[in-house]
């Protein structure tokens, strides 16, 4: 008999609790009361990632679509002629879990699955094969609310499922969002130690950026005291001052691995591309602006402070993050700030970067699937996208003339000054790494491998060849234990 140690008693509590009391939360979508009659619960299940400012704009789209959908029944209540029932009114409740992830795979274990449900896009795979989700495409189909031929493409084939892979096939979730991908730069920085300002719409090439990056620590003029950046006599190890600013609060590989024209897979997945020349370029790349020039920092330095804290207190000039910060910035930066495309080769500068979503599922054996659908349509309506863009959380899914005019119209006089880049880079920019397959642990594998590129001992540092070379056989080792089905001749 195995004897759990108390962490692992503590931590099964804890999963009990939880699941313990969305099952009371899915017992009370029954009907329930109020002063006003009779009316049905609806819970719906957040996370907690977006912070108050996106739990707040999530209940105030509830609460429209509350009045809305309550307006309705006493309108219909009212035409009633004696003696027909009336019809129910709704209540929304909404819950926010913290990892909701890992936390949210308890909940679909126990089958206490809330009536909607956020389904973050980088665990649709891995949840949809599970059956929770209702199939929403003859919702949508017969939908007065819904035109996809207005929404962003990507926002919505990131959640389609053909019962074996993913992009193709029925829709199980209502795109809440897509927060595309830019370059947030700080134009007092730029002022300061005289960098020219990006292009609003053509992105640097990397050797642009890292020359503009350094120009903040590794080559500072004289008159700014000198460079911030030595190499130890002792261990060449290149080392920064505390007065150090770093170009960029973090360099992604994505968006310079697909416009240098390469990819970590084949579009079959059966194949690991890593070791292609033009892979092997960007790491080289990331290696020698984190370690020689030191224009980023390194992953031990974010282990301790966040990207987003280094470009607010002014140590970071760039910060390449999605639209959903915009709204903190704007409340929290101190200075003046706009935002950029992100870096890119000129194979394919537009697949500059990937834009991150998040979208609602309705819960299969929910007891009333039409209203719960209705919420969830709710969030991706333009009613409801109007809501979320006023605040700077995020862009609307729509790019019809109507709406983008109201994305204008809601950033005018706000910054950031260049609207234009955030649809330019939703209408190029693709989904994450996390959908290429249901399961992210080949990805994750490679992250946390690649620190042996950044070693502070430069003798112990591997080259970006050696590395992804060794790697290759790891990354395909894993997908073949994870994903037999794709190796099989059936």
């Amino acid at each position: 008999m195995r004897i759990l140690t108390w962490k692992q008693i503590a931590a099964w509590i804890c999963a009990i609790v939880l699941v313990a009391a969305c099952f009371i939360t899915a017992v009370a979508s029954v009907t329930g009361n109020s002063e006003s009659g009779d009316y049905i619960v609806i819970t719906l299940c957040h996370w907690d990632n977006g912070g108050t400012t996106e739990t707040d704009l999530v209940k105030e789209v509830c609460a429209a679509f509350e009045e809305k959908y309550n307006a309705e029944v006493d309108e219909k209540n009212a035409s009633l002629e004696e003696g027909e029932e009336e019809y129910d009114r709704i209540k929304v409740e909404v819950s926010v879990i913290s990892s909701y992830e890992s936390q949210f795979n308890s909940i679909i274990a126990a089958q206490t699955v809330p009536d909607v449900f956020l389904v973050p896009d980088g665990n649709f795979g891995q949840w949809v094969k599970t059956g929770v989700m209702l199939d929403l495409t003859e919702y949508i189909e017969q939908s007065e609310l819904i035109d996809l031929s207005k929404v962003w493409p990507s926002a919505v084939d990131r959640y389609r499922y053909n019962g074996k892979t993913m992009g193709s096939g029925a829709i199980y979730c209502m795109p809440k969002d897509i927060t595309p991908y830019v370059m947030y730069y700080n134009k007092d920085l730029f002022d300061r130690y005289g960098v020219p300002y990006p292009d609003p719409s053509v992105p640097w090439t990397p050797e642009e950026a890292l020359q503009y990056w350094s120009m903040f620590g590794y080559s500072r003029s004289e008159e700014l005291g000198g460079s911030t950046v030595y190499v130890s006599s002792r261990t060449g190890e290149t080392k920064v001052t505390s007065e150090h600013v770093y170009g960029v609060a973090k360099i992604y590989p994505e968006s310079l691995i697909w416009s240098n024209g390469a990819d970590y897979l084949s579009e079959d997945r059966t194949e690991v591309l890593i070791d292609s020349s033009e892979f092997i370029e960007v790491y080289d790349y990331i290696q020698t602006a984190t370690m020689d020039y030191c224009v980023t920092p390194t992953s031990a330095i974010l282990a301790t402070t966040s990207e987003k804290t280094l470009f607010l207190n002014g140590e970071a000039a760039c910060y390449i993050e999605g639209r959903s910060v915009t709204s903190d910035l704007r409340k929290q930066a101190t200075f003046d700030w706009d935002i950029a495309p992100i870096p890119a080769f000129e194979a394919d500068p537009n697949c500059n970067g990937w834009s991150g979503s998040v979208g609602y599922a309705v819960y299969k054996n929910t007891a009333y699937p039409d209203i719960a659908y209705r919420l969830a349509e709710f969030f991706t309506s333009v009613e409801g996208q109007l809501i979320m863009t006023e605040s700077g959380f995020s862009i609307p899914l729509y790019n019809d003339e109507e709406t983008i005019a109201k994305l204008y119209e809601y950033d005018a006089g706000k910054l950031p000054q260049n609207t234009a880049e955030w649809l330019r880079a939703a209408q190029y920019q693709r989904a994450g790494l996390w959908q290429y397959l249901p399961s992210v642990r080949w990805k994750d594998r490679l992250a946390d491998d690649m620190g042996v590129l950044f070693e502070s001992d430069p003798s112990k540092r591997a080259t970006a060849e050696q590395f992804l070379t060794d790697e290759k056989e790891v990354i395909l080792n894993i997908i073949k234990t994870d994903f037999p089905e794709l190796f099989s001749n059936g």
